[in-house]
């Protein structure tokens, strides 16, 4: 089985958890902001879900299309958008997969720890956004 989808939405990272003392007790809950992302990533990737999440191994590729800095110049822009240059600063790319890989843990797969191989790539774009593809190991065969 493969399912290949594009979220047109800005790719963000996954936030770290928040820690807060109640009763004398640490606890860790979720940013406010990331719990609206994962909320509105959810609901536009649910259209392709598949009936029941997937059991077996599973190769996941996730590009992140970033947007274009607009303090930069033409030339940065021109050769950002026909792939020469591509963002090396933050996010950083195993933060942009960790965010993926929750939001699509219990809906697409049973548990993150599925996933066998992992590619990872940063683009530049005039338009933002994720294009996964996901895998399983019994479509190669």
């Amino acid at each position: 089985m493969r399912i290949e989808f594009t979220i047109p939405i800005i790719p963000k990272p996954q936030k770290r958890d928040r820690i807060a003392s109640f009763g004398g007790h640490g606890r860790s809950y979720k940013d406010k902001k990331q719990s609206e992302y994962e909320s509105k990533v959810s609901a536009l990737i649910a259209q392709y879900r598949p009936e029941k999440p997937i059991d077996g191994d599973i190769v996941l590729e996730v590009r992140c299309y970033l947007q274009i800095p607009k303090s930069k110049t033409k030339r940065f822009k021109q050769d950002a958008l026909n792939g020469f240059i591509r963002p090396t600063g933050k996010p950083d790319v195993s933060n942009l997969a960790k965010n993926v890989e929750d939001i699509m843990n219990g809906i697409f797969y049973r548990d993150d720890a599925q996933i066998v191989d992992l590619t990872v790539e940063k683009w530049y774009s005039d338009n933002p956004r994720w294009e996964i593809a996901l895998t399983t190991m019994d479509y190669f065969k």
